[in-house]
């Protein structure tokens, strides 16, 4: 009798190809499909529902679209990072401000941020993905645009701080939504990719400055806020991450959701009916403990958000040699144009680290390329710290610099792409907020320490990176990253699904 629904199941299906129904007929279909799915609670380390789903949609104009739109997290952070520092000089000549000033005003705009990360984030885990990413985005405009209004420096830092706060929510909530809506077999790849928007503030800040006369800084300003403007155009063409809906109990929701991306991608309407242990799973999760409490209710989720926080500071603490660039330079006798031209050209290190580690992390080899990319860059460091304590010559020191900047580029890449997918719908995004405010911690304490070791003892200094980049290779083997290969696709889907799909 369960065969004969089974046949009657895959009738409609042949009669309707564009419904497929993510179902199990009989008990020991049912069993396979948990075999292989694994239990698609909150903490489950196989494929959701959701996942299955965007794994057979694939990748297409719906995907890239995603990407250019969060994107602007990574764009936004680079130009707050540095983009601000081109009028620096302009207004010391014209308000009298000095680096004491600036220095406040960036510990301002870091503390900021952090508040930021934070409250966004956890909207975005109890509000959703896109009303979150909209408000940050908003903020951001708004406190970009504002400033350029700013008549002294204490109106200034008040409105960059503003700008600060929604910059901060901007990129764990882009990041969250970024990677809800890619295939999984190709999310890695495509948020390391992602990272090349980074670059592209950082470029767009030079160029701006460049083209336009100092004296032009308010317009300099309004630039740089325009893209995020742009953007919030694009608003009513945004939608909810469905595994957020999925998440959230909204079952019939998320399952439009992936019948428009499905649509987008290939021009053909076709339904999603969820596997109905996944969304009983999904919602029950949905209807309890959300954000941050989601964190903290389960020892081991908790136990995974401590590691990778962890591993973001050591992390940032062993980045923090870039600070320094300028001065270790001066120290051994490189001048700064030459410390800029190299500088230039780790930008260029960097987008190759981009491309290839996007290349090699396809199909869910991510953490393994991280954990190899943590070792080689403490291996680097190592080189770097010996070349600078024997007092090497400048185009010694220049290659075992240069050789350093490769993995760090890679790591950071795939550093972001892992960690927002190690944790569930329900608290993604706070998780990501979180680990990006031990990384901002890290920036700002970190410097303190150096900077002192750099006048006194600069072995010392040496000393505090590569422990940090060897702290950070040690700490990445014991991280529980998520990995989540679907080449076997098929076989994680009950026969009724198989069948179904070959009619379709």
């Amino acid at each position: 009798m369960a065969r004969n629904a089974s046949n009657a199941s895959i009738d409609t299906q042949a009669e309707n190809p564009s419904h497929v129904e993510y179902t199990s007929s009989d008990e020991e279909s049912m069993s396979h499909a948990e075999d292989c799915l694994g239990d698609p609670g909150p903490d489950a380390d196989g494929p959701s529902a959701v996942d299955l789903a965007l794994e057979e949609i694939g990748f297409g104009r719906f995907q890239v679209f995603m990407m250019a739109i969060c994107g602007m997290g990574w764009f936004a952070d680079s130009i707050e990072a540095g983009g601000l520092a081109y009028i620096y000089t302009t207004l010391d000549e014209e308000w009298g401000t000095t680096t004491a000033d600036w220095g406040r005003l960036a510990s301002a705009k870091s503390l900021c941020s952090v508040f930021g990360a934070l409250s966004f984030g956890t909207a975005a885990d109890c509000m959703g993905r896109r009303p979150a990413f909209l408000l940050a985005l908003l903020v951001t405009v708004v406190g970009g645009i504002a400033s350029a209004g700013a008549y002294n420096f204490p109106t200034l830092l008040v409105l960059r701080c503003v700008a600060n706060f929604g910059a901060g929510g901007l990129l764990p909530v882009a990041i969250s939504l970024a990677a809800e809506n890619l295939p999984p077999s190709s999310r890695d790849a495509c948020m390391v990719f992602m990272q090349i928007f980074f670059v592209l503030g950082y470029v767009l800040a030079v160029v701006i400055s460049m083209v336009l006369p100092k004296s032009l800084w308010r317009i300099f300003l309004v630039a740089l806020a325009a893209p995020g403007a742009l953007l919030l155009l694009a608003a009513p063409c945004m939608s909810e991450s469905p595994a957020y809906l999925l998440q959230r109990g909204r079952e019939e929701k998320a399952q439009r959701a992936l019948g428009r991306i499905h649509y987008c991608n290939t021009g053909k309407h076709k339904h999603f009916d969820l596997f109905p242990k996944a969304v009983s799973a999904d919602k029950k999760a949905g209807q309890g403990a959300q954000g941050i409490l989601r964190l903290f209710a389960d020892r081991r989720v908790a136990m995974r958000l401590s590691l990778f926080g962890l591993l973001w500071f050591f992390t940032m603490a062993a980045s923090d040699f870039t600070t320094w660039m300028t001065e270790l330079g001066h120290m051994h006798g490189v001048g700064r144009h030459s410390v800029e031209r190299f500088m230039i050209a780790a930008k260029f290190i960097g987008v190759t680290a981009f491309l290839t580690a996007a290349y090699m992390s396809r199909g869910g080899r991510g953490p393994a390329i991280l954990r190899g990319a943590y070792v080689a860059a403490a291996a680097a460091a190592v080189c770097a710290a010996t070349s600078f304590a024997l007092g090497a010559s400048g185009p010694l020191l220049t290659g075992a610099v240069g050789l350093l900047f490769y993995p760090f580029d890679v790591v950071w890449a795939l550093l972001y792409a892992t960690t927002a997918s190690a944790f569930d719908a329900s608290c993604k995004a706070t998780a990501v907020s979180l680990c990006t405010t031990c990384s901002r911690t890290a920036a700002a304490l970190v410097p303190l320490v150096t900077g002192k070791l750099l006048e006194t003892n600069q072995v010392g200094a040496l000393g505090v990176w590569t422990g940090a980049w060897a702290a950070a290779a040690l700490l990445s083997c014991f991280v529980r990253f998520r990995e989540q290969p679907l080449a076997g696709k098929a076989q994680a889907m009950s026969p009724e699904m198989t069948e179904a799909s070959d009619c379709s």
